[in-house]
């Protein structure tokens, strides 16, 4: 039997501040990404508990870690899993340096101290503490810290293509929930619309086909005719259309003959994400063209499964909040892991979901110690 009050003794507040701090102050930020500077960091801070981790290096400086604290065999293995890339610090000024990861009243600032680098700092200092303890696992933990998250989630389809991944029955998401347990996330569908004109002087638009004006006409036809009705969903919200860019012309005095548009529609599951696309482009009336650019399946877990228990089971132990599972509209890595594994998935992170990308995004410490308890609760009752 594991004597889990000693290991939960073993969580040191100084120890995982400095931790996220030091993750924090090696940028991240994606574009471009440099992920491989911390995962080199990560690999070297893993070796020192001896646990043996691989950095898998790709393009520039984009990379993955994967590490595994083995068990016995005996078990199911279980996979912590984060991303290491940041959104842009942006241009609204800080109360701190983004990258300062300053500690105030009881909070670390920075970019990616909530999404979701504090995350990825509890799983770290959770895997050190177990292997340090000497204590048996029946399964495997498995450590898998990814690239480009923020975007296309390429280092989660890398991480599954390499095999590293093939045994694992579970995956847990450590990305922001304020410590409640997410088992179903939507699905996101990125679409690329555009318009095209013909240019002329502005003196002469009759001579011309202004495309900004035809997309603004088809997002006006969107706004009223896109139909993402479903059967309402437990645990989530209602599907959602989001116009995320958009640019077109060239200077004041020409007609523009380009316009482009990108889309972020978010679905339920049981959503037919290509019915979606065909409606979009019925709305263009053949006069705006529509590119799908990502389509990241929504993942839904089994509220039944052993790993949802034993999470909601852990939280509460450690929060003394009762807990219930719940859903979340943003996406993760999950959307690789669970769906292309075929297994279950639960999200559980100290940070606020509402700091996602925002200025002075920040985490509690309380919730940071309580989270690396949550996961060596967690990892020792999954993988006993």
């Amino acid at each position: 039997m594991v004597d889990e009050a000693a290991l939960l003794a073993e969580v040191k507040e100084d120890s995982i501040v400095k931790l996220l701090q030091k993750v924090i102050q090696i940028e991240s930020t994606n574009p471009p990404g440099n992920e491989l500077d911390v995962a080199l960091w990560l690999a070297d801070y893993f070796a020192q508990a001896g646990i043996q981790a691989e950095v898998l290096k790709y393009e520039g400086q984009r990379a993955n870690l994967v590490a595994r604290l083995r068990g016995s065999g005996k078990g199911p293995a279980l996979i912590f899993s984060a991303h290491m890339d940041t959104v842009p610090a942006g241009e609204v000024p800080w109360m701190f340096p983004p990258f300062s990861a300053t500690l105030s009243e009881g909070k670390i600032y920075g970019r990616g101290a909530a999404d979701m680098k504090s995350g990825l700092a509890a799983m770290t200092e959770a895997a050190v503490i177990l292997a340090r303890s000497g204590i048996s696992l029946g399964g495997d933990l498995i450590i898998a810290f990814t690239y480009d998250e923020t975007h296309g989630l390429q280092g989660a389809k890398r991480m599954v293509e390499t095999g590293h991944l093939d045994d694992a029955e579970a995956v847990l998401v450590s990305e922001p929930s304020t410590l409640d347990v997410f088992i179903v996330e939507k699905g996101a569908l990125w679409l690329k619309c555009r318009a095209k004109g013909k240019t002329a002087h502005t003196s002469m638009p009759h001579l011309g086909r202004n495309a900004i004006l035809e997309m603004a006409h088809f997002l006006h036809r969107l706004e009223e005719s896109l139909d993402l009705s479903s059967d309402p969903h437990p645990l989530l919200s209602e599907a959602t259309v989001t116009v995320g860019t958009i640019k077109g012309g060239v200077i004041i005095n020409v007609i523009p003959d380009s316009c482009e548009v990108e889309l972020d529609i978010r679905l339920v599951p049981g959503m037919d994400h290509e019915k979606v696309v065909q409606q979009v482009r019925k709305l263009g009336e053949g006069r705006v063209e529509v590119e799908m650019l990502d389509w990241k399946a929504p993942v839904e877990s089994d509220p039944k499964a052993r790993i949802v228990g034993i999470s909601l089971d852990a939280v509460e132990q450690v929060t003394r909040v009762p807990r219930q599972p719940k859903g979340v509209s943003y996406f993760t890595d999950g959307a690789v892991l669970a769906n292309r594994l075929q297994i279950p998935m639960v999200i559980i992170g100290p940070a606020d979901t509402g700091m996602t990308h925002q200025p002075n995004e920040h985490v509690e410490v309380v919730r940071l110690v309580q989270a690396v308890k949550a996961y060596l609760l967690i990892a020792t009752r999954y993988l006993a």
